[in-house]
């Protein structure tokens, strides 16, 4: 396998997105998602696969930095902590992991926290983009030409709130908006995915 391989050839990045995400739903812009074999070492204990996406910046598209998943060859999460993170000494806030591209995205968009969540959301929702975290989903923009917005909330404070405070902005600006979290406390709609597998 070659250093950096797309979610469609990449053997490692496959395995986990199938053994983690439960019967997923590949995204329509694989360039997203790579697995880089060599993995990376900063900050962390493991220096092993990674799963890598692109984080760009929600209105401009321009990209911002990575964001990477530590997975082990057998396909499960890396038991190290922390087993995510963002690319050190760049931007994060204001950025989304487009899962789908620009052009997928006519007047309709799902949007969650995290990676898992958002390509379990888009067995139902699609296109689906990632915000990262509580904090970027919470102070998403809204984006021209969206006219109704899904929000895949984690079912936790934090998530609930960011999800409310999404939507009470973009309602603000005309655009039909829903807020949808699982019903189990503390879980997201990977989990929620998972559990019913």
């Amino acid at each position: 396998m070659g250093v950096a391989e797309t979610v469609s050839t990449g053997a490692i990045s496959r395995h986990w997105l199938v053994t983690e995400l439960a019967a997923l739903a590949i995204p329509l812009i694989e360039a997203a998602l790579l697995v880089n074999a060599a993995g990376f070492a900063e900050q962390s204990v493991l220096a092993g696969p990674a799963l890598v996406t692109l984080v760009t910046d929600a209105i401009t598209g321009v990209p911002l930095t990575l964001h990477r998943s530590w997975v082990q060859a057998n396909g499960k999460k890396a038991a190290v902590e922390p087993a995510r993170m963002l690319l050190g000494g760049h931007r994060k806030a204001g950025g989304v992991i487009r899962l789908w591209p620009d052009e997928a995205v006519t007047t309709g968009l799902a949007v969650c926290e995290g990676i898992e969540t958002a390509l379990s959301m888009a067995h139902a929702y699609t296109p689906a983009w990632s915000c990262i975290d509580a904090g970027n989903l919470a102070a998403l923009p809204v984006l021209a030409g969206i006219e109704c917005l899904v929000i895949g909330a984690d079912h936790d404070e934090a998530g609930l709130r960011a999800a409310q405070d999404c939507a009470d902005r973009w309602a603000a600006a005309g655009v039909d908006v829903a807020v949808v979290a699982p019903k189990a406390a503390r879980a997201d709609w990977n989990d929620s995915r998972r559990a019913a597998a």
